[in-house]
């Protein structure tokens, strides 16, 4: 069987190699296409991250396509009107559930540990100790529960801090004994949340969700941690929440356009935190076993796991 591999962003050769590698582990013959030099050649299954959507229009024998990262807003509507009935499958977690659960907990001890407030002091010279809050009054709040978002619930769980959720259905299958309300019940959820992580995906539902009235709710001096898409908050408006001081701080990973613009005023905000969109990456080896174990279920004529509900986005 033939895989397309279309990703600009890493070697064709680290993909090819680890793929070679795992199919002979699940008996599976495979020749692997660079589909970026050779933009011609037929395969059965694709392997992308932002693929041209010409290449992918004219891949006419695909049984699957694997999405090489954890959103999937861009290639779902694409891949649903280029192939309609071909499954979009996702990776699930594959090495990012640890990365994403290292970049949430750092995010919290920075903000518990009033860390944003101890680097202005630094500039100014000030040596003035800072009094914390009882950690059992500092929840966190996991706007999300998927797979990363559990991952870092458990990791911030495990430093004692008290966490609850918000979900679209309000139900969550990660096990984590918290508390977990509904999409209707944001406003509630946010009155009781002093660090918000955001990792939603990006949904009709969730894209701009976060604007000022919502972000509002959050009690004063809250802190905003968001690796999930930057179009699910409006930047504009918090920036203002920031500018007010009713948002003390924020790591922002994602943005509404990447790369953040060199004259985006978030890149400048003493209480802001950039990082290019590295909270959770694909590891090529993890992802490629992972990738082979589902093409080998699909062989076996069973319904891999990870399948994107088209309806639902994610």
């Amino acid at each position: 069987m033939r895989l397309a591999v279309w990703d600009p962003d890493e070697p064709f050769r680290r993909w090819r190699d680890a793929l070679m590698q795992h199919a002979k582990e699940t008996g599976l013959a495979i020749e692997v296409i660079d589909a970026c030099a050779d933009p011609e050649a037929q395969a059965e299954f694709a392997l992308v991250w932002r693929p041209d959507p010409d290449w992918l229009a004219g891949q006419m024998g695909l049984r699957a396509v694997f999405n090489l990262g954890a959103g999937v807003d861009a290639i779902a509507p694409q891949l649903h009107r280029l192939h309609p009935g071909v499954p979009l499958i996702r990776l699930e977690d594959a090495g990012m559930g640890r990365q994403m659960a290292d970049y949430v907990a750092e995010g919290v001890l920075h903000a518990y540990r009033r860390m944003t407030d101890y680097a202005e002091q630094q500039a100014q010279q000030r040596w003035e100790p800072l009094p914390l809050p009882p950690r059992s009054s500092f929840t966190v709040g996991f706007l999300g529960l998927g797979q990363m978002g559990a991952a870092a619930a458990r990791r911030v769980a495990a430093m004692d801090f008290p966490i609850h959720a918000c979900t679209r259905s309000g139900r969550s299958d990660a096990g984590l004994g918290c508390p977990i309300v509904p999409l209707e019940r944001l406003d509630a959820f946010l009155a009781q949340t002093r660090a918000l992580v955001v990792l939603l995906p990006l949904t009709a539902d969730t894209r701009g969700l976060l604007v000022y009235a919502v972000l509002s709710l959050l009690p004063q001096g809250a802190h905003l941690i968001n690796a999930s898409r930057g179009a699910v908050i409006d930047q504009g408006d918090l920036l203002e929440l920031l500018q007010s001081g009713h948002i003390a701080s924020a790591l922002l990973d994602v943005f509404a356009t990447e790369p953040l613009p060199a004259d985006d005023a978030l890149w400048r905000h003493p209480r802001v935190r950039v990082t290019p969109h590295v909270a959770a990456q694909t590891l090529v080896g993890p992802s490629a076993a992972q990738i082979m174990r589902k093409i080998a279920a699909i062989e076996r004529g069973e319904r891999p796991s990870g399948v994107v509900d088209m309806r639902l986005g994610y």
